[in-house]
């Protein structure tokens, strides 16, 4: 015979007394286990990069609702102690969208931070020789990254891809030949008649903006007025380029490659009337004034002679009353040009490398002519980058850094015309009824009354030689720097040792 107990409450049975001696044991073991798992500890290291795969020095690291905060070190690494069965890090870093990271079952993250646009403002990355808060700079400083760079399409060189991408920075380019379309650039305007280039530093070191292909560009930041580029002295006057080149980081090697293909055409030229339509406007126009001048009667042309220069019967027409359309006989429809790059980045806690391949060709908007002469003439442009940037970590307090660079580019043009203007004046000004480029015996035509007027742009591209300029450069940076920081915190001592070669080898070749 069992008993069982009943107890009212209010209007609510109660439970038997064994159920609820069942329901209390349960819970008491829920909450053994809630507390045994929150209770479990364990260590979760990590590391933390920006866009560029650059590690992080600095970053905040939180342990979400907990009191455990740090910051990454000098590799970008950290290790927290976390509890729980769902732990959530929150990482931070100025400038850096805030990320959270659920480390549950894992005991190695890596964290990529991106930039905050709102925040970008609030950090200058470079600033002559350091980093510093945009809230500790007085100076005047703009900064661009690759990503911005290498969207920039339809162009070649470094110097024209920061052509809308940096306030106050002003690149002009008075010429499309290959090999020739380097801008110049002017920070705020010309202020002198004399140089009025910037400085522009690569890793530290002056050299030329022209040969550092886009794709091994890390940072650009120019520094525009006196305060900011006071430490460079009256080599700042005109404004200071900081360039950094990309920079390998420890792990697996990442492999990146891209081809860019452009597809060039000739800028629009004024429209221009044809022999046939010349002269017929030219019959219009001294009709129009015989009232005031009769004797213009002499120099009207029959319609019989006009419409030769449209539809001339035989050759021998064509070469007596010429009908050149200038534009369509200079240049190309298109012309291609192709830009190749792969780089590979990676490193150990040894050593860091970053090596990149940068392969460009240039294509010519102008026709080639043939001369008979044994050299192909006209306007052509190749080059090979290569460069190397290695970081060793010798000692826990010693980096030794090398980056080499090496580029050899091969530049065609003609030789005797040097002046490039001359060789598309013909397209500006030289009229359609002169003469033929060339004519069926394989003369080069000309105009007889007046032989320097008119220019004829076929013949001094087929004639005027081809000269073949090859440069080879080679630079190179060994850096040695060490931290001093056991004596004084952040103190460092830095030496650094450059070597630039350059070599210029010109050939020609001109047959009579």
């Amino acid at each position: 015979m069992k008993a069982y107990l009943k107890v009212r409450c209010g209007r609510r049975e109660g439970y038997s007394y064994p159920a609820r001696i069942f329901f209390i044991a349960i819970m008491l073991l829920v909450t053994m286990i809630e507390v045994s798992v929150a209770q479990e500890k364990r260590i979760v290291k990590g590391q933390v990069f920006d866009q560029q795969k650059n590690t992080i020095v600095g970053a905040i690291v939180r342990v979400k609702g907990a009191s455990t905060t740090l910051q990454t070190n000098s590799k970008g690494e950290f290790s927290v102690s976390v509890t729980g069965g769902n732990p959530v890090l929150v990482i931070s870093y100025v400038g850096m969208t805030t990320q959270e990271v659920n480390v549950s079952g894992k005991d190695f993250v890596n964290v990529n931070l991106k930039e905050n646009v709102s925040q970008l403002g609030e950090v200058v990355v470079t600033v002559a020789y350091g980093q510093q808060k945009k809230q500790s700079v007085v100076g005047s400083i703009v900064q661009t990254d690759s990503k911005t760079l290498e969207r920039t399409g339809g162009v070649s060189s470094l110097g024209a891809a920061l052509t809308g991408n940096l306030p106050g920075v002003v690149t002009t380019s008075s010429t499309g030949i290959p090999g020739g379309e380097d801008p110049q650039i002017l920070i705020r305007a010309r202020s002198t008649w004399n140089n009025a280039s910037p400085l522009i530093l690569v890793d530290g070191v002056e050299r030329s903006i022209n040969n550092v292909d886009i794709a091994s560009v890390a940072t650009v930041s120019v520094l525009k007025d006196a305060s900011a580029t006071a430490v460079f002295g009256v080599r700042g006057a005109n404004g200071v380029i900081l360039i950094t080149t990309k920079r390998g980081r420890e792990g697996k090697a990442e492999i990146r490659a891209s081809v860019n293909t452009v597809i060039k055409a000739p800028s629009k030229l004024p429209g221009r009337l044809d022999s046939y339509d010349m002269f017929q406007l030219r019959n219009k126009a001294i009709e129009n004034e015989l009232a005031l001048r009769p004797t213009a009667w002499n120099d009207i042309m029959p319609q019989d002679i006009i419409n030769k220069y449209r539809f001339p019967a035989n050759e021998t027409e064509r070469e007596r009353y010429p009908n050149v359309d200038w534009v369509e006989t200079l240049f190309k429809n298109n012309a291609l040009s192709y830009n190749a790059n792969l780089n590979i980045a990676g490193g150990t806690k040894f050593v860091k490398y970053f090596t990149s391949a940068d392969y460009q060709k240039e294509g010519d908007l102008f026709k080639t002519f043939d001369s008979n002469r044994g050299y192909t003439a006209g306007y052509g442009f190749n080059r090979l980058n290569i460069r190397s940037n290695l970081d060793f970590q010798i000692t826990p307090t010693t980096v030794f850094t090398t980056n080499i660079y090496g580029s050899r580019g091969v530049r065609q043009r003609p030789w005797i015309n040097i002046n490039e203007y001359n060789t598309w004046g013909a397209a500006y000004y030289t009229a359609p009824n002169l003469f033929l480029p060339q004519y069926a015996d394989g003369s080069w035509g000309y105009y007889a009354p007046n032989t320097g007027q008119g220019t004829n742009s076929a013949m001094l591209l087929a004639t005027s030689g081809s000269e073949i300029i090859t440069t080879s450069r080679i630079t190179t940076d060994f850096i040695l720097e060490q931290s001093l920081g056991m004596f004084v915190k952040g103190l460092s001592i830095r030496g650094n040792l450059s070597i630039d070669i350059l070599l210029t080898r010109m050939a020609a070749e001109l047959t009579m």
